[in-house]
């Protein structure tokens, strides 16, 4: 998905709360970098069988990593607490990062990227958004790529609000633009019983050759496998998946209108607090041709619980959990426990 014209959108968004706010834009923002390593996981072996003899395959990897950059202005709720002297932006979240109502009216923001290497797997996740809270408006523009849930979107937010104390109603309409989702290329390329599956690996660019009683598989010339089982099982796979993502790359993106209704809670108090949040978006307006189609309830959420409960001096319970569903993708966290203080 080409990004580059939102990017400039949400720079030029930026500069505008800049100059509007006299210099306090970046009061009390945090600019991080930080770097982390450790030991990757051990594979289990794996083998392949080579002229009546077998080579080991298991699969080395080379140690993890995390390099996160950011800058970040977003005010703590009342029952969060700073846990360490310094911010490294992957072992410290702000409820704020989710919610559509914060903990303060003006504006907030979050620019940060992050490059991990997992198990051998590099991924590049992206998450941006910048966000202006009034008394009667909530307004957020975000870029998210998270590469490793197959996630990305940009979104344009904007909401009227209405509040009741404790309560904050929202409702208004978001625009999201984002790659293909729910198109699977490959069903329309191959139909089962016009084709074989030796003709649709020859149709990706692998060739054959027989030996010694064994098909060997080539791909540009070199030789990835000694069997049918060592290919299909290893390779086979793979071809798919270059091919889907090949295709979907090529559709570009799409742009979908959808209606926004919100409701958050929030009570605090020494002892216990709750906030809650759900946001939902129960119709959509497709742009392109290859908008979103939804299988089932055509309605995407966005919901959260935090709460705590001091029940006496030395025994505290918590309860912390998100959940978020676009288009039919569901990514949810969800923490709960108890501490008890031995005196």
């Amino acid at each position: 998905m080409d990004a580059s014209k939102y990017i400039y959108a949400l720079l030029i968004f930026f500069m505008i709360g800049l100059a509007t706010c006299y210099g306090q834009f970046f009061k009390y923002a945090t600019f991080y970098t930080s770097m982390s390593m450790n030991t990757s996981m051990v594979e289990q072996q794996d083998y392949i069988a080579i002229n009546k003899g077998y080579e080991e395959t298991t699969q080395i990897n080379e140690y993890d990593y995390s390099f996160q950059i950011g800058v970040r202005k977003i005010a703590r709720m009342d029952y969060e607490q700073k846990k360490r002297t310094w911010y490294t932006g992957s072992d410290e979240q702000s409820v704020g990062d989710y919610t559509t109502i914060g903990n303060n009216n003006g504006w907030e923001y979050l620019f940060n990227y992050s490059f991990i290497r997992s198990r051998s797997e590099k991924f590049t996740n992206q998450d941006l958004w910048i966000r202006y809270l009034g008394s009667k408006c909530a307004t957020k523009i975000a870029m998210k790529n998270d590469e490793a849930r197959n996630l990305e979107y940009i979104a344009v937010d904007s909401r009227y609000r209405i509040n009741k104390g404790r309560w904050d109603f929202t409702f208004g309409v978001i625009g999201r633009n984002h790659p293909v989702y729910g198109v699977v290329p490959i069903e329309d390329f191959w139909v089962s019983g016009e084709n074989t599956f030796h003709d649709l690996a020859e149709d990706f660019g692998y060739s054959t050759e027989f030996v010694q009683g064994q098909w060997h598989w080539f791909k540009n010339g070199e030789l990835l496998a000694t069997s049918n089982d060592e290919f299909f099982k290893h390779y086979f796979g793979s071809a798919i998946s270059e091919y889907n993502q090949e295709q979907l790359s090529a559709l570009g993106s799409v742009t979908e209108l959808s209606m926004a209704i919100g409701v958050a809670y929030y009570k605090y108090s020494k002892d216990f607090w709750l906030h809650s949040w759900v946001n939902v978006l129960p119709y959509h307006y497709g742009l392109d041709e290859y908008s979103y189609e939804y299988q089932d309830v055509p309605v995407d959420l966005d919901l959260g619980l935090v709460t705590g409960w001091k029940i006496t001096k030395n025994l505290g319970v918590f309860i912390e959990g998100t959940y978020l569903r676009y288009w039919e993708k569901p990514i949810y966290e969800c923490k709960f426990g108890f501490n008890y203080l031995i005196n």
